[in-house]
């Protein structure tokens, strides 16, 4: 029956992104990443590859989706340009003139979307369900952003590394294995920090996490040497998952993250408004508030928008992933710090959470029957006395 709900949990995953990417309107900065994933798909058609490393339209993001987008555009007629007219911000993606090439992008996002739901429902059949089902993860993996490829990078990254520790720490035998786990580990950390550095939190997660365990002597001291080599791994994987960096590198590196640190500071971050506690709002009811920009789309193309419940369930659960899966805890409590400190607000950030908030949610809810089943053992006792 495992397996039975990890294919209903991934179907379903499906359904509701490929409904919701028919459905959602042209949401702010999906025009932009059209135009260069279609300057990108063009440098495949013509064959210059090389391009795809010395271009620099929409720096301040790593290329890698935007590439996969591209491929995904390989599918149409070929587009010299994509204009701001062809892609219009909130209106209806079926009066676009962009129309076909916007649909095959958007599906790259609910691919990697559904990945990372099956993912996690391989990890934990309910945590996949919330991942599934939850309306902030639904509307950013079904539209042409940045978001899905980095949330599914990210989440492996950390999988294979429980694995990797499970393994390495309880099985002396299967050490080989473990590493294998390991390297999984770095490969998808180095792709994540190629889509978008902000899911990088999931490293650091790890390191954590390590490093705890090392110094409640969990594990010998002398294993952070392993960790090391991970690291190194990872970045290196970085770096041949983002070939903008293959010239120039340093001098585009602080380009990228330079420029981060300006808009943050912009008066268009500032004029948002949005208090320091913004990506709790966003987790807890997504588009609740703020309808006007956030959500100006047909009320059914999110149409279950349980978030609210997939919240509460994880604050409960929150002690039972720090005892059954704590790198799932310190994943959560880094990735919140990290959006209440930064300036820049949107309401796609907490993706970089939301992986560990789903499977946080499922221990919420496995805390909720454990207490309704000790109430009804209890009144069968109270009976029979």
């Amino acid at each position: 029956w495992i397996i039975v709900s990890i294919i209903v949990v991934f179907l379903l995953a499906v359904g509701l992104r490929t409904y919701a990417a028919y459905q959602l309107h042209i949401d702010h900065d999906e025009t932009t990443y059209l135009i260069a994933s279609n300057t990108y798909s063009n440098y495949l058609r013509d064959g210059q590859y090389n391009w795809l490393a010395w271009e620099d339209i929409n720096y301040e993001h790593p290329p890698m989706s935007k590439i996969l987008y591209g491929f995904a555009l390989l599918s149409r007629p070929r587009l010299d340009k994509v204009n701001q007219s062809d892609l219009i911000d909130e209106k209806p993606i079926e009066d676009q003139q962009a129309y076909q090439y916007a649909i095959s992008a958007r599906f790259v996002s609910v691919g990697f979307g559904s990945l990372a739901v099956l993912i996690l429902a391989i990890f934990n059949p309910l945590a996949g369900f919330f991942l599934a089902i939850d309306s902030l993860a639904i509307k950013y993996t079904s539209e042409i952003y940045l978001e899905a490829l980095p949330m599914m990078a990210s989440l492996l990254a950390v999988v294979a590394y429980t694995r990797f520790y499970a393994l390495f720490n309880n099985k002396q035998n299967q050490r080989k294995k473990a590493f294998l786990w390991l390297a999984v580990s770095g490969v998808a950390l180095g792709l994540t920090a190629a889509s978008k550095y902000t899911y990088v939190v999931a490293g650091f997660a790890i390191v954590l996490h390590w490093l705890i365990a090392a110094l409640l002597k969990k594990i010998p001291a002398k294993t952070l040497l392993i960790m090391l080599g991970w690291g190194a791994f990872s970045v290196f994987m970085f770096f041949v998952f983002d070939p903008y960096l293959w010239v120039h590198t340093f001098e585009r590196l602080v380009n990228t993250l330079s420029y981060h640190l300006r808009f943050s500071q912009t008066e268009f971050v500032k004029g948002s408004m949005y208090p320091f506690w913004q990506p709790i709002n966003w987790l807890f009811r997504p588009f609740g508030h703020y309808t006007q920009v956030h959500d100006p789309y047909p009320n059914d193309a999110l149409p279950l928008r349980l978030d609210t419940l997939i919240f509460f369930l994880a604050v409960l659960g929150f002690w039972r992933t720090i005892k059954k899966h704590p790198v799932f805890f310190i994943w959560i409590v880094v990735g919140l710090i990290m959006l209440f400190l930064w300036d820049t607000k949107w309401a796609q950030y907490p993706l970089i959470v939301l992986a560990p908030w789903c499977y946080s949610a499922s221990q919420g809810t496995f805390m909720m029957i454990d207490f309704v089943k000790r109430l009804l053992q209890k009144k069968v006792v109270q009976q029979k006395g």
